[in-house]
């Protein structure tokens, strides 16, 4: 693969998997219209992200398990059609019902990208840039939750709720007609035609403890990113009293912190992912703690403190990647769609989570959400071992 096809590459599955996933946090600065649009209480209003999370962790799992079968670029590119019509749908419906049975299958669609995208990179992407690009897309994920919010913040702001999806879909077809230049994956490229089927894969995926400990750790990760963002948004309203364009420029700041997702190929390559991903666990958890101590304080280091949360947050999630893919080899595809299931069962927890602790206020939740990233850290550390990283799914494919 030459360098600028290399680029190519790797720029347009970022700027794909930012759209894909920004469907889970558009919903963050929707909730009131929502609310108005739907007549429903808060806590009914916020299961439209909730039952996206649950059905793109169920998705993950169908999604992924089907890219070990099946050309990767084909079914990221049926997928996205797919949403693309579903997304167009929402214009259509006047109850809240239905629109929560869209955004279900908004969500069980969506997972048609992110693992398929993890899985394809291995399939393509040469070996010494892999962890490289794998960074760049978990930067593009992680940079989906402030990059939905502000769009979805700044269409609504001018053009309704509605106009939200139906700018997306736009932006999804130009995705789908610029994405037929990728270049053409091999199927089980790394298994023989007669291989185990599927639960023979599952039931050996799940004999690997290390490989368990990691997928407990991703429940936490985006469990904590979301119910922080959740509760940022109630916090900048009813306390800090900002203005929509502050709170604009507030989650346009948290964006700095995803800078530290750039580095993180190297960094694994330097010191492991195990390693990387107990750092990550570590300064998230610090960044929490900060913004619990200094959120009625001072709004300076208050924000610094939401940055250094996003940066670990950026560190962990290319690690966690990094690490599942290595343990998953020729299984890769279901140990990711494995990662992708947990990592948004932990997604949809997280509003339920920030509705539960806001009522006692933003350093509670903050705080809570930091003891469980130390506990992540903590786990991780212990069941590390130094030939974990050696370990592979030879059964899989013997």
């Amino acid at each position: 693969m030459s360098k600028s096809h290399l680029a190519y590459t790797a720029l347009l599955l970022t700027v794909s998997g930012i759209a894909v996933v920004s469907l889970l946090y558009v919903m963050i600065p929707l909730t009131p219209y929502v609310i108005a649009e739907f007549s429903v209480s808060p806590i009914r209003a916020v299961w439209a992200s909730s039952i996206f999370s649950m059905a793109f962790a169920l998705g993950n799992l169908f999604f992924g398990t089907l890219s070990d079968r099946v050309p990767k670029k084909c079914l990221m590119l049926a997928g996205l059609i797919l949403l693309v019509i579903c997304t167009l749908s929402v214009e259509l419906v006047s109850t809240f019902t239905p629109f929560l049975w869209l955004r279900a299958a908004q969500g069980f669609l969506a997972a048609s990208f992110p693992p398929v995208a993890l899985a394809y990179v291995s399939d393509v992407i040469p070996p010494a840039q892999r962890p490289n690009v794998i960074s760049y897309l978990s930067c593009g994920f992680l940079l989906a939750g402030v990059a939905g919010q502000i769009f979805s913040a700044e269409v609504a702001a001018n053009w309704g709720m509605k106009a939200v999806f139906s700018s997306l879909s736009l932006i999804y077809v130009i995705l789908i007609v610029i994405s037929l230049r990728l270049p053409k994956d091999r199927p089980n490229a790394e298994r023989p035609a007669a291989g185990p089927g599927v639960f023979e894969v599952f039931r050996t995926l799940v004999r690997i403890p290390s490989l368990l400990v990691a997928y407990g750790a991703a429940v936490t990760i985006l469990m904590s990113f979301v119910a922080m963002f959740f509760g940022l948004s109630e916090f900048a309203v009813q306390q800090l009293h900002l203005s929509p364009e502050r709170i604009l420029w507030l989650r346009l700041i948290s964006m700095l912190g995803m800078v530290c997702a750039l580095f993180c190929g190297s960094w694994i390559r330097r010191f492991g992912p195990v390693r990387v991903l107990v750092a990550g666990f570590l300064i998230a958890a610090a960044g929490l703690a900060g913004e619990a101590v200094l959120s009625n304080v001072h709004m300076s280091l208050f924000i610094a403190a939401t940055v250094v949360f996003v940066a670990g947050i950026a560190a962990a999630v290319p690690s966690i990647i990094s690490r599942i893919a290595l343990l998953g080899s020729a299984a890769r595809g279901m140990a990711l769609a494995l990662y992708g299931f947990f990592v948004f069962v932990g997604a949809s927890l997280g509003p339920v989570l920030a509705a539960t602790l806001m009522p006692f206020g933003f350093a509670a939740l903050c705080g809570t959400l930091s003891v469980i990233m130390l506990a992540a850290a903590a786990v991780t550390a212990w069941s590390a071992k130094p030939s974990a990283d050696k370990e592979r799914l030879n059964a899989v494919s013997s």
